[in-house]
């Protein structure tokens, strides 16, 4: 189907959840949680991100060359260098990664299958907190009256199914225990009937959206 009827989309079909600096509940109705301490002023996690010290790379190794062997005996052909023994680690997972794996355990516990990632999503999911950030506003109807379902299925995405976006939670696991905290939230996480999942984070104000499709 190419759009999403409204008979489709149950009441939390898209609910959305802030960390404020204070509690509370702000004039546009969404869901407020008091964060621990103040997240204007916490620096995002960078744990994903991390090097290893400089000290841990200078490393000076010293051996001792074997005494040469006598002139009458011949010399030993050269060695073809040896094979690394070890392979540099792969990339580490994204934010976003992290996210849909938390998301995916909790659907296996729940007996649900896992939600594939789909490109569209995720770029629904980026432009929304992106646009957010820069125009500060959280809402998933855009200041022009755009709803969720409407800017995925303009990302190309047809059957739109749901939409999660929180506010101030520095990292996934803080992320998705606020969404799973939720009634609202946590339904469309556990929703079997969704198959796919696209993830979004604005680090400036780290605002996060879930856009889900059937």
């Amino acid at each position: 189907m190419s759009a999403v009827e409204d008979s489709a989309i149950p009441d939390h079909g898209q609910v959305a959840l802030s960390v404020p600096d204070t509690g509370g509940t702000d004039d546009s109705g969404d869901l407020n949680r008091p964060g621990d301490g103040n997240p204007a002023t916490e620096s995002p996690e960078e744990s994903d991100q991390e090097t290893d010290p400089s000290s841990d790379t200078d490393e000076s190794t010293e051996s001792s060359d074997p005494a040469p062997p006598p002139s009458s005996a011949p010399a030993p052909p050269p060695s073809s260098p040896s094979q690394p023994t070890s392979t540099p680690d792969g990339p580490q997972s994204s934010v976003e990664d992290q996210v849909v794996d938390i998301v995916n355990t909790h659907r296996a516990e729940a007996g649900c299958e896992p939600l594939r990632v789909d490109a569209r999503l995720a770029q629904a999911a980026a432009d929304h907190s992106g646009d957010m950030a820069e125009r500060d506003y959280f809402d998933h109807t855009t200041p022009e009256g755009v709803t969720f379902a409407e800017r995925i299925v303009t990302a190309g995405f047809e059957t739109p199914g749901a939409e999660n976006i929180a506010r101030g939670q520095q990292t996934a696991t803080e992320v998705m225990q606020s969404w799973m905290d939720s009634d609202g939230h946590r339904a469309n996480i556990l929703n079997c009937k969704l198959a796919a999942i696209g993830i979004g984070l604005e680090t400036d104000g780290m605002y996060w959206t879930q856009d889900f499709g059937y």
